[in-house]
């Protein structure tokens, strides 16, 4: 690895220490998940798409925003393949988000989608 890269992991284990109980605690409140090996996979998988962005994540003026949106991203799709209907219901009608950035997870289950979706929203947040 070079320097650079070593910088960038560092960075991000870092970021991963300071983050990793409000995502764990976001994710438990929105779900309403209890079982925490579910919660531990779900905030592990926010992780990794954060991972996937981290060049947008580090020179972002606004981190937090990214983070909240792939935490919906996960959650929205998690309550979608659980049968979480009422649950969704309740979150779209209280979210502070406007529901063009999660509602085409909750169509039927379509993993390209999905991605260009995680792509726009990344995007949306560079600028």
């Amino acid at each position: 690895m070079s320097g650079i890269e070593l910088d960038r992991l560092d960075t991000f284990e870092h970021f991963v220490d300071l983050y990793c109980p409000s995502i764990f605690s976001a994710i438990a409140k929105l779900t309403g998940l209890t079982d925490k090996k579910e919660l531990e996979t779900l905030t592990v998988n926010v992780f990794i798409d954060l991972w996937k962005t981290n060049h947008e994540l580090f020179t972002d003026a606004r981190p937090p925003a990214l983070v909240y949106k792939i935490i919906l991203l996960h959650v929205f799709t998690w309550l979608k393949r659980e049968g979480y209907e009422e649950r969704i219901h309740h979150l779209q009608n209280t979210l502070p988000i406007d529901p063009t950035h999660y509602t085409p997870i909750l169509e039927p289950e379509n993993e390209e989608l999905r991605i260009s979706l995680l792509r726009k929203l990344i995007s949306l947040l560079n600028r």
